[in-house]
């Protein structure tokens, strides 16, 4: 589909389907990170119980940090799929292990710019302003983690070259946000608040799952993208 001489690949969201039913390890990085998150984050109760819970939010932070790093594992994962049909995760644990300093300075600094987005868009007195900077700034540094992961780009350079390919192909990017939003907030985190209270103990299996299924998807379409942008002759 083209919008204003903009290239929208809509059938990328349904050609990721048939390529993760073949590649289910691209979950297993994320389903690895969302565990131990689940792990730091009840210790960090615990931790924080003496002090009436006021470092819940340094163990939340770290907690973020390792969903990160996991899904980063998994767009290189993702992209090796796209290219070769099927994909180990040894090569990919291999490829994220020699850039483990530069993608989780990729992963912090990716959560800070939409916190630093959000907290502007609170200070003024406009409803949803905080959340559509936030998505705003989403929307900007899609492709940092990517740009770090599949292309070797420093951790300094990563947002500017996001930035720019957001920049080149608005729309694209656009729709691939919303879509990565959407999967991410009603797979990972409405689903489970709602069935929650029928799981019993049964809860953090399936939060972990489902957070593994949602970030497999959306490194999927993300790496399919930023290589389509940015690689265009390996295509």
């Amino acid at each position: 589909m083209r919008r204003g001489g903009q290239s929208v690949d809509l059938m990328l969201y349904l050609a990721a389907l048939p390529v993760y039913a073949r590649n289910l390890g691209v979950m297993l990085p994320p389903l690895v990170a969302a565990a131990i998150g689940i792990g730091i984050g009840y210790f960090g109760e615990w931790f924080s119980q003496p002090v009436g819970g006021a470092t819940n939010g340094i163990f939340t932070f770290i907690e973020q940090i390792v969903w990160g790093f996991g899904f980063a594992v998994s767009v290189i994962f993702a992209d090796d799929a796209w290219r070769h049909n099927r994909a180990t995760l040894s090569a990919a644990w291999s490829t994220a292990r020699r850039k483990a300093g530069e993608i989780v300075i990729t992963v912090i600094g990716f959560y800070f710019l939409i916190f630093v987005a959000q907290m502007i868009g609170n200070i003024v007195p406009v409803p949803f302003l905080g959340t559509a900077l936030g998505a705003l700034a989403v929307w900007a540094f899609i492709y940092s983690i990517p740009a770090v992961a599949m292309g070797g780009v420093p951790a300094g350079g990563a947002f500017s070259v996001s930035l720019q390919t957001a920049r080149r192909n608005p729309l694209a990017t656009a729709v691939l946000t919303i879509v990565s939003v959407l999967v991410f907030y009603y797979v990972a985190l409405y689903v489970p608040a709602h069935i929650g209270m029928y799981l019993g103990a049964g809860y953090d299996v399936a939060r972990v799952l489902l957070v593994a299924f949602a970030l497999g998807y959306i490194a999927l379409i993300v790496a399919r993208q930023y290589a389509e942008f940015a690689f265009r002759s390996f295509w």
